[in-house]
């Protein structure tokens, strides 16, 4: 069977406007060598790609296609890719409108230049364990439905065809498979049940992150706007506040949470302490709390070793304290326990 070798770049032209490239032997592209389809590519054969492809037109994969070199899609009018399995490139470039009718794997990176990928359940865009995006803007980015594999933290480059509205979410110890997507429509259209202590909730959007993995988890941040900074999820039919941002098997992660951005009622306790780093005297600060609230403060060093001891109401642990004088600089953590909350922790560094 003939093999193309190519180490320059070479052109392939169309003769006419319905031109087509159909490939029936092993396509080869050199590590160097760079390589531009006008017209639409049918694969019937073999194509490699250690080099550059430009595809500027449809492309429909019939039988085999490797490409560990850069793939760039920058045609003139929206591309459609199809393929009787899962494409996968290493490295693409997004320079145009592109629709999938077949799962697109990406398993190095992929930069957003120009253009929108329309995907969907059926056929998502698929990033591979520790493989990147850059330079997903309102004008490039995924309308549809993106999977991500690993346990890194990672951005989703969703957004509506014309705004961008990515989240993230942190790094879990787990690797696991998340499913996201992002919807431009009324939250309350889903469900017009809002809990008490949600004070206000965004009503233009929300997202959709699914877990694989039955113990899956997920800690999710979005950009807040107009003064939302907290996420509420779907709850049993209503929207809820989740005071952490960590979508969860309490949340139904397994089979699909929704959630959106909300501001909520009550306000949340949190400590701190000044001067950070100290030299030994510092002032602890506890907010969001009741004034007769009982709580206790333990200081404890890095081998779990007491520190500092208090149990007391609110109002009079706000004070300033002196830690020894004969322990030496660390780094200390200071937890404060109440009775019906989680415990709140706060790292302080002690020079001398």
């Amino acid at each position: 069977m003939k093999r193309f070798i190519y180490s320059l770049g070479v052109c392939l032209l169309a003769g006419h406007v319905n031109a087509q490239f159909v490939n029936g032997t092993d396509f080869y592209v050199g590590e160097g060598a760079v390589v531009s389809f006008n017209t639409d590519v049918i694969n019937e054969g073999k194509i490699t790609n250690n080099g550059k492809v430009h595809f500027q037109k449809n492309l429909e994969n019939l039988n085999s296609l490797q490409s560990a070199g850069v793939a760039i899609f920058d045609g003139n009018g929206a591309q459609l890719l199809r393929s009787k399995n899962e494409l996968a490139f290493s490295q693409l470039m997004l320079d145009n409108d592109i629709k999938l009718e077949t799962p697109l794997r990406v398993n190095e990176s992929i930069a957003f230049r120009r253009g929108v990928i329309t995907s969907s359940s059926a056929n998502p865009l698929v990033f591979s364990t520790n493989a990147k995006h850059t330079g997903a803007s309102d004008f490039s980015h995924v309308s549809g439905v993106i999977k991500k594999e690993g346990s890194e933290s990672f951005e989703f480059p969703l957004g509506d065809g014309t705004n961008l509205r990515a989240f993230s979410v942190a790094r879990n110890s787990d690797s696991q498979i998340l499913t996201a997507t992002y919807l431009y429509k009324s939250p309350l259209n889903i469900s017009g049940q809002v809990s008490e202590n949600v004070a206000a909730i965004n009503e233009n959007e929300y997202w959709s992150l699914k877990s694989e993995s039955v113990k899956g988890s997920a800690q999710v941040s979005v950009n807040s706007q107009a003064g939302l900074e907290e996420v509420a999820y779907l709850k049993r039919g209503t929207w809820d506040v989740l005071e952490d941002s960590k979508l969860s098997a309490s949340t139904d992660l397994k089979n699909g949470t929704l959630f959106t951005l909300a501001k909520s009622r009550n306000i949340k306790a949190e400590i701190g302490v000044y001067p950070n780093p100290t030299e030994g005297e510092y002032f602890l600060k506890l907010g969001g709390m009741n004034e007769n609230e009982q709580v206790t403060v333990d200081v404890t060093n890095q081998d779990g070793s007491t520190v500092m001891h208090k149990e007391g109401l609110v109002k009079d642990l706000r004070t300033a304290y002196q830690l020894p004088n004969n322990l030496p600089a660390t780094e200390l953590t200071i937890r404060v326990l109440r009775v019906d909350g989680k415990p709140l922790v706060q790292k302080m560094i002690l020079k001398r």
